[in-house]
Parts: structure tokens; C-alpha cells; sequence
């Protein structure tokens, strides 16, 4: 997921509203991953204005995946008219931290 969002923060400057990097749809719900890299999944996604495109069969997904894709305060993050994708500023062994223009939204993973 990390390295997904390093290869997508080369093409930022590109990034306006009508045309989004699309780091490939969310793997939230599919398995394979805790609900706290679901989070952080998702949250990453939103900052990086990427197309929110669920992969997992709702009918089968739990209720803490449901509220993870229904938070409505990460999906405005992903959704404002500013349209600037998030940029990378830091990164560490444990950490990553991306910033935009939003009247500014911040992402601290890690």
C-alpha cells in the first residue's frame, strides 16, 4: 500500500478536478489486512484524491469495513472542489506523512 502511494506521488502535480491518479481500487474488506491498515488504507487513498472504487463484495464485508467506507469526514477529505492530490513530506522506517491543500488536510501514518 505504501509503495502504491509512493509510485502515485509522482504523478501529483498532475492531479485537477476532472482528471485523478488512480492508484487502483481499494482492497478495504477483500482480507489479507487488519482493520487498522483498512483505516489507513482508505484514509491514504482520500488524501491522495485518488477514485474511491470499492473491490470487496459488500454483501459480505463486516460492520467495521462498512464504517470505514462510509466515513463521511475521510470521503469529504477525498472530495473537495480544490482537487490539489496530496505530496509526500516525510517518510521514516514506521512513518509516512502527506500533505495538500484543502484548508489543509493531514494524513500522519505510523
Amino acid at each position: 500500500m505504501i509503495r502504491i502511494a509512493d509510485l502515485n506521488n509522482k504523478w501529483a502535480k498532475y492531479a485537477k478536478p476532472g482528471g485523478w491518479n488512480d492508484p487502483d481500487m481499494l482492497q478495504v474488506g477483500n482480507g489479507g489486512m487488519r482493520e487498522s491498515e483498512y483505516r489507513v488504507h482508505f484514509s491514504l487513498w482520500a488524501i491522495m484524491k485518488a477514485p474511491l472504487l470499492i473491490g470487496c463484495d459488500l454483501s459480505r464485508v463486516s460492520n467495521a469495513t462498512l464504517r470505514i467506507l462510509g466515513n463521511d469526514e475521510v470521503i469529504a477529505v477525498n472530495q473537495d472542489r480544490l482537487g490539489v492530490q496530496a505530496r509526500k513530506v516525510q517518510v521514516s522506517e514506521d512513518s509516512l506523512i502527506e500533505v495538500r491543500e484543502v484548508r489543509w488536510a493531514l494524513a500522519r501514518l505510523g
